[in-house]
């Protein structure tokens, strides 16, 4: 069991303050992906999954990590460790695999420090986040490795203060497409065709900046969309954005809505008295989701976004 606010006041007030930071986990979520989206490069690699990182670079994944959480919650750095939060230091260690964090000879033999232990999956779309004290208690027994790292024992599992506990990551788009259409999306003739294709086929579910660039594998996301809008309008379908009021107008139609750097495309049809699926208002007339096999006339003009 993790320790109670009493024994460890300590370890409590940093679990506080990350929870005071972040009591969703929406803001480590975004330092995640950015993490795992900045290794994959995929503007000029068009890698976008784990497996096609060379091993030095899956090895970096976790200062990338680091990184992305110190730039987004500004943690001052700390004497010894990673971190200073609420006056303790630190230490941030990430593993893409649950439990199987490696503890540097610094965490334990210079007095019980506290970790923060990060996981994330791409492929679960799943995150979590702990703290834990580092101590002979938790350690399994020194191998043969020249680092001297150790990892944790049972007893260490279970002394995790979780904080964030399964929470769902930003999914990777382009890791969940459906068999065969990332290669026709690699082979399209053009970047431009390429986005076409990607938000003329993933309708419905939200998508990266980050999926658009590795798509286009080129530098401007924003034209990217601005052009596929325009291309994919005679077939009725619109791309929502985050700005206002697209958010909502997804919402009305039952879509998740975009947040920043977030797009979602959907096929839709002018709403009829009768009608029985929720509807929005585009252009001052009401519109819904296009039914699978029916016809559909060009998609409404969508109201501007930012510096459209």
């Amino acid at each position: 069991m993790p320790p109670s606010r009493t024994e460890d006041p300590a370890l409590w007030r940093v679990r506080d303050e990350l929870l005071r930071l972040d009591p969703t986990g929406a803001r480590t979520a975004v330092a995640i992906r950015e993490a795992f989206d900045q290794a994959y490069d995929g503007q000029r690699t068009g890698r976008w999954d784990y497996s096609q990182l060379h091993k030095t670079e899956k090895t970096h994944l976790g200062t990338l990590v680091e990184i992305w959480l110190q730039r987004e919650f500004k943690f001052a750095d700390g004497e010894d460790l990673d971190y200073r939060i609420s006056g303790q230091d630190v230490d941030a260690k990430w593993s893409r695999d649950l439990y199987a964090w490696e503890i540097p000879p610094e965490m334990y033999s210079r007095g019980d420090q506290i970790a923060m232990v990060l996981w994330a999956n791409e492929y679960s779309i799943r995150w979590s986040m702990g703290l834990i004290r580092i101590s002979e208690r938790v350690l399994l027994p020194e191998g043969k490795q020249r680092d001297r790292k150790r990892r944790l024992n049972d007893a260490g599992g279970d002394s995790i203060l979780w904080i964030h506990r399964s929470r769902p990551m930003i999914e990777n788009t382009l890791i969940h497409l459906p068999d065969g259409l990332m290669n026709e999306i690699s082979d399209a003739s053009s970047g431009q065709k390429a986005v076409n294709l990607l938000f003329s086929r993933v309708q419905g579910h939200l998508i990266n900046r980050s999926a658009i660039l590795t798509a286009a594998q080129q530098v401007d996301s924003a034209k990217r969309v601005r052009d596929a809008r325009k291309a994919l309008a005679r077939d009725g379908v619109v791309i929502f954005g985050h700005y206002d009021p697209h958010p909502k107008m997804a919402r009305d139609l039952g879509l998740p809505a975009p947040t920043l750097g977030r797009f979602i495309s959907a096929r839709l049809a002018e709403y009829e008295v009768g009608d029985s699926e929720p509807f929005t208002v585009i252009a001052n007339r009401r519109w819904r989701l296009a039914r699978p096999d029916e016809e559909v006339g060009e998609a409404p003009p969508l109201p501007t976004q930012g510096n459209e």
